[in-house]
């Protein structure tokens, strides 16, 4: 089969990305979100395999992680209101950011954590430009599909306002389950492919 010029740029570039990163290290991911959102569960599991039991997490978690067949350096910040100022001390200089949802929430609740993502997202637009580099990928997790109250990918994109984070901004939106691990895998496949096409990304960045 051959491959168009464009296709074999994308894909030498994509191979040059990946050996930079077996140099650096693991990428930096930090885990945030509202308390009670799964993300300390989501981790664990990432760690081990199967469903550790979590208590609520009041100021960090740290685990190198191999998931999506990659490896990942994850810091899981705590949640509670009292804490979420503390995000942007974690997320200065990550190389991902990945926000975690309770699927099953209320209407209070999910525009709640609209409101914390947008504020997060606003901070990073500073942050980067400041440095003059590209905004770090954002993931979205919609946890806890496994109730049966809760709402799906496209209806979750919408109470979070996805669509109106700036066009500099690469997000992608994942369903899953972080007591089964379902969908876990996929997403940080998609969150690898969203540091891949921020890294070609075109100036402007802003």
């Amino acid at each position: 089969m051959v491959m168009g010029v464009g296709r074999v740029v994308a894909a030498a570039q994509s191979l040059v990305l990946g050996l930079v990163s077996l140099v650096a290290g693991p990428p930096h991911v930090v885990l945030v979100g509202l308390d009670s959102s799964g993300k300390t569960t989501a981790l664990l599991r990432l760690k081990y395999g199967q469903y550790v039991n979590a208590v609520p997490t009041v100021g960090f978690n740290c685990e190198r992680v191999r998931s999506g067949g990659y490896q990942w350096l994850v810091w899981d910040v705590g949640g509670c209101e009292r804490v979420r100022p503390l995000w942007r001390s974690y997320t200065r200089a990550t190389d991902a950011l990945v926000f975690v949802v309770d699927s099953s929430s209320g209407r209070d609740r999910l525009e709640e954590a609209r409101v914390e993502l947008h504020r997060l997202a606003r901070q990073q637009g500073v942050e980067s430009a400041a440095h003059n580099r590209p905004r770090p990928p954002l993931l979205v997790v919609a946890n806890k599909q496994d109730l049966p109250s809760a709402r799906p990918s496209h209806e979750l994109a919408v109470d979070l306002g996805l669509s109106d984070l700036p066009p500099t901004q690469t997000w992608a939106l994942a369903p899953a389950c972080a007591v089964t691990g379902e969908g876990l895998h996929e997403a940080m496949e998609a969150l690898h492919a969203l540091m891949l096409k921020t890294k070609r990304m075109p100036r402007p960045w802003k």
